[in-house]
């Protein structure tokens, strides 16, 4: 085994977690024995990857790693760009999700069951939808083909950090500090064309394919949630110091005490757990919010 050093992955970036899992579903594949840990010293720790695979090695199975086609499931609307939108124009919108699930490829159905959950329902009996996507506009579009990246980038990235490029809007997911959405325009500054990370892209979709919604009772209240999902939409992150492999990381992602108003210290240590963020949706326009830098809570 050797060690992949993420060194420019931020323990307070909203999308540390997601793209860590996405990581090491994709290496699954290839080595199914592929690990994350944050090591080193309180104020220095980094994410590492322990693997069989080199960075290029993980490069080409990242680029190689099938996504969802949206344009493949019969939707009720033509071209819809969200999911709830497009099942609330049938007359029996959780029937209509449950039978695109049924005849849905696996690589389509992973999408569905990532976008809605039907443990929970909206006043109009739609399938409520995650809670991870903020910045894309709606979450269908959000799944469109990626530009293609090589491996070479992809390996450069995984050394040295995300590359923005010029990119369109939406791009981010909400999920990505650096590339703020702001109504028709992702990027860094309101004034900026879009912004996108060929790396960040990838890893983001296959983690949110790994991290489906759930039905949740908060306060005596359904609500839709997920491993990541805390009160009032809030995500909420670990750092954790032991080996995890993704069976392993959505367990310590769903810990009670990691999503309570004030976490148990002594118990998260008790279970490989030194830190916790948390960081709360910004609300940009009535359709777009992101996710900015976590503060931490423990």
């Amino acid at each position: 085994m050797m060690a992949l050093r993420l060194g420019w992955m931020r323990d307070d970036a909203p999308y540390m977690a997601i793209c860590t899992l996405g990581l090491l579903s994709v290496l699954r594949a290839a080595d199914r024995e592929a690990t994350a840990a944050w090591v080193g010293d309180d104020e220095s720790r980094r994410l590492e990857i322990d693997t069989r695979l080199d960075a290029e090695a993980c490069a080409v199975a990242l680029a190689q790693a099938p996504l969802p086609d949206v344009s493949l499931p019969p939707w009720p609307t033509r071209n819809p760009q969200a999911l709830g939108p497009s099942l609330a124009t049938t007359a029996r919108p959780l029937d209509t999700y449950r039978h695109l699930v049924d005849a849905a490829g696996e690589a389509e159905r992973r999408l569905l069951r990532a976008v809605a959950t039907d443990q929970m329902l909206t006043k109009g009996g739609v399938p409520a939808r995650t809670r991870l996507l903020r910045g894309a506009k709606s979450d269908l579009s959000a799944f469109k083909p990626l530009r293609s990246a090589s491996p070479a980038s992809l390996a450069d990235e995984l050394r040295h950090g995300p590359s923005f490029q010029p990119g369109g809007s939406g791009a981010a997911l909400g999920l990505v500090p650096e590339v703020q959405t702001f109504g028709g325009t992702t990027g860094r500054d309101p004034e900026s064309t879009g912004a996108v990370s060929p790396l960040l892209s990838r890893l983001l979709r296959h983690g949110i394919l790994a991290l489906p919604p759930s039905g949740a009772s908060r306060r005596g209240k359904r609500v839709v949630g997920g491993p990541l999902v805390t009160e009032a939409g809030e995500l909420s992150w670990p750092r954790w110091t032991m080996a995890c492999g993704p069976r392993e990381l959505r367990a310590v992602y769903s810990l009670a005490t990691v999503h309570a108003a004030v976490p148990d210290a002594p118990a998260l240590r008790a279970r490989g757990v030194d830190a916790v963020f948390r960081s709360a949706p910004e609300q940009l326009s009535t359709t777009v919010a992101v996710f900015r830098w976590g503060r931490r809570v423990a």
